[in-house]
């Protein structure tokens, strides 16, 4: 029969994914590198558009919302599904324009700084008579 397969040919497909897999094996543990690598670069380049990123989403948000509202003008009716992805949506650019307010300490604690790796050297260094740890924390 020509429209039926037989269970010849789908064993042999069969054996040529396993095959492949098989293969594939040596190669699989440089998939998260390179991947890790891809990522790490795009960051780069997504890092200066940021501010421009989030004003995009911010505008689509607006978008969203006039669409969904004004649905309701054309006897169309919500669907929940649509309100709760155009709520999370804005939790997470909410999220996002919380990471812009600049950071400050509590009253009574030292104020925040930012890293520059010259004058922590020469404080760790200056520091050789005591303990020193240098703990680094990654979400990652």
């Amino acid at each position: 029969m020509i429209g039926r397969p037989t269970s010849g040919s789908l064993a042999s497909s069969f054996a040529a994914v396993v095959s492949a897999l098989a293969a594939l094996s040596c190669c699989l543990p440089l998939g998260p590198f390179l991947l890790a690598a891809t990522f790490a670069g795009a960051a780069g380049v997504l890092l200066s558009l940021q501010p421009y990123l989030i004003a995009f989403s911010v505008l689509m948000l607006i978008v969203g919302f006039v669409q969904a509202f004004r649905s309701r003008k054309c006897d169309r009716r919500r669907r929940a599904l649509n309100v709760t992805v155009l709520l999370c949506s804005t939790g997470l650019v909410a999220a996002m324009l919380f990471g812009y307010v600049p950071a400050s300490a509590p009253p009574g604690q030292p104020a925040v700084a930012d890293l520059q790796l010259n004058t922590f050297r020469q404080s760790f260094n200056a520091a050789a008579d005591r303990t020193r740890v240098v703990v680094l924390l990654s979400p990652t």
